[in-house]
């Protein structure tokens, strides 16, 4: 009956999916989220923006945007601090893409990258870090930026006023789903790695294995720096706000080489096209940057419309790839009810949606509003779960795509000892000792033996008594001739066994011990009498070849058997 092609369906994984999104959206919502302490407030409102002639009065920062900005612009917010009962307390935000100056009362007590700026070098995030020394009086605060490249200032990020180590501890409350979920990546990085590592170790190469493990390393590095959290903890903003870029350019190429390991056969060259694409352009972007020609991140753009017009070109072929294999495998004896490639696929394809949505966000919130708007949702975007999702998806994938390995290696274990095995005996067929024999190197032995009035057997007692006297010769055969490497029936009464590397007696001691269990079944049966003719032959003793071997010991044995007939 012919089998119908069943449906892919993925009947766990969305309910799997789901309960996630909504755990993590719960658990990193302002909902698990302490109150403020008393010595903790952010400066929302009551600032007075002044950017070239205009003058805004009573600005709410996190309302207020800039439709447009260029390099050099100098924008200022003053407001007044009031005092305060917090001992030694600390202003914190961030800047990017632009140098600080902070003045309190008229008088300078901190900047950042002024020098960086003058000489035309990219200004990296930094969360700047005033302490108020007098806090015991009111001060007048101005906080002057100015504005490194066009357009990359549109609004104000979040100003917060506490103890230091309140405002350490809302940046890591603020960002814990960000910690959480880089960790992992990086873990699983390392646990991939070690994988890869333990089956090269035992002569099983597995370059996805290594593959996946920089991916998942590249997720991880890219949430901790996308998040600032190593902007946050090191004094090396510079290194740490390339290392964003560096990393963000580099995840196509790790994405198109993974998908390229394990569907070589599709679109063959456009794949090898499209890695080359992914080497090429941040080597140029690198090159531009370094030469002082662009900016760094000015490439983000460009990196974004490549990879989507690649996932353009190279996802349809792939899905429809996957859904033929799905019908091959459903049809084959092998099929296990599951498909690993397709959760590969499904996870890309989620992690491309998840990314699209938070081009679309951040790009509406960068010319919508300005930086410090906050909802109920703590620092959740639609880029870490799609990655996310995806490292979840690669698991399964490698789980199930072992299940499949160890189901098809067993499948094909059987059907071989099928096409291998003799029916009556359970030992090797004739076709399987002329295939070990055409393997064999080195010195080894061969030992043919036959049955000794098979035929007369067979005719008194009929077949069953003969087929049960092979059986239990072959019995003998097994339990005498340990450690051999074959133990095989050639023909009707014909057995064979084969050394590799034997002892110069190992035949005449298997030989002796056959004949003792013989002679006790022979005391025990009173239906027939078991015996055997037997010669061997050393591989030195003919050259090696396995024929001229074999031929030798046969002769021998045919020497015995015409001494048991006399």
């Amino acid at each position: 009956m012919e089998r119908t092609p069943e449906k892919i369906s993925f009947p766990v994984l969305p309910i799997l999916m789901i309960l996630i999104t909504i755990v993590l959206l719960i658990f990193g919502s302002s909902l698990f989220t302490t109150p403020q302490s008393e010595y903790f407030t952010q400066l929302y409102s009551g600032w007075s923006v002044y950017y070239g002639d205009k003058v805004y009065n009573d600005v709410t920062l996190a309302d207020f945007a800039l439709e447009s900005t260029n390099a050099g612009d100098i924008i200022t917010i003053k407001r007044t601090i009031p005092a305060t009962t917090i001992v030694s307390p600390t202003i914190m935000f961030k800047s990017y893409l632009a140098s600080v100056l902070v003045e309190m009362d008229g008088k300078e007590v901190y900047s950042f990258g002024s020098d960086i700026s003058d000489k035309g070098i990219y200004i990296p995030k930094k969360f700047n870090l005033i302490t108020v020394s007098d806090w015991v009086k009111a001060h007048d605060v101005s906080i002057t930026f100015k504005v490194a490249e066009k357009n990359s200032f549109r609004g104000f990020y979040p100003i917060y006023f506490g103890t230091k180590t309140e405002v350490v501890k809302y940046f890591f409350k603020y960002h814990r789903m960000p910690l959480f979920l880089g960790g992992f990546f990086i873990i699983y990085s390392l646990l991939l790695f070690s994988l890869g590592l333990f089956l090269f170790m035992y002569h099983r190469f597995e370059e996805s294995a290594f593959i996946s493990s920089a991916v998942s390393m590249l997720l991880g590095l890219y949430t901790y720096t996308y998040n600032d959290i190593f902007a946050f903890l090191s004094e090396h903003e510079y290194f740490f706000s390339l290392m964003e870029y560096f990393v963000l350019y580099l995840i196509p190429l790790s994405f198109s080489v993974l998908l390229y390991s394990t569907n070589k056969n599709i679109i063959y060259r456009k794949q090898r096209v499209i890695i080359g694409i992914n080497i090429v352009l941040p080597i140029i972007f690198w090159m531009c940057f370094l030469t002082g020609m662009i900016p760094i991140n000015f490439f983000v753009v460009p990196v974004q419309i490549v990879s989507v017009l690649e996932i353009i070109i190279i996802l349809p072929p792939l899905v429809s790839n996957v859904r033929m294999r799905h019908k091959k495998k459903i049809e084959s004896d092998t099929y296990t009810g599951v498909d690993s490639d397709s959760y590969l696929i499904m996870g890309f394809i989620i992690m491309v949606v998840f990314a699209l949505l938070e081009i679309a966000k951040y790009t509406v919130q960068r010319f919508a509003e300005g930086y410090g708007k906050q909802n109920l949702f703590v620092n959740i975007n639609f880029l870490n779960l799609g990655m996310l999702f995806f490292i979840i998806c690669l698991f399964v994938y490698y789980f199930l795509s072992g299940i499949e390995h160890m189901n098809d290696q067993r499948i094909k274990e059987k059907l071989e000892g099928l096409a291998y095995t003799d029916a009556l005996t359970g030992l090797m067929n004739r076709a399987k000792c002329m295939q070990y024999g055409a393997t064999l190197k080195g010195d080894y032995a061969i030992i043919s033996l036959d049955v000794d009035r098979l035929k007369y057997v067979n005719d008194t007692y009929g077949h069953l008594e003969g087929d049960r006297m092979l059986k239990t010769f072959a019995d003998y055969l097994k339990e005498s001739f340990k450690g051999a490497g074959l133990i095989g029936r050639t023909g009707g009464d014909e057995f064979l066994v084969i050394f590799e590397k034997p002892s110069a007696d190992v035949c005449d001691k298997c030989i002796r011990v056959l004949e003792k269990n013989m002679d006790d079944f022979n005391r025990r049966d009173d239906k027939f009498k078991l015996s055997a003719s037997a010669g061997y032959a050393y591989s030195y003793e003919a050259g090696g070849r396995m024929s001229d071997v074999f031929y030798l010991a046969d002769s021998r044995m045919y020497k015995m058997k015409e001494k048991h007939h006399e």
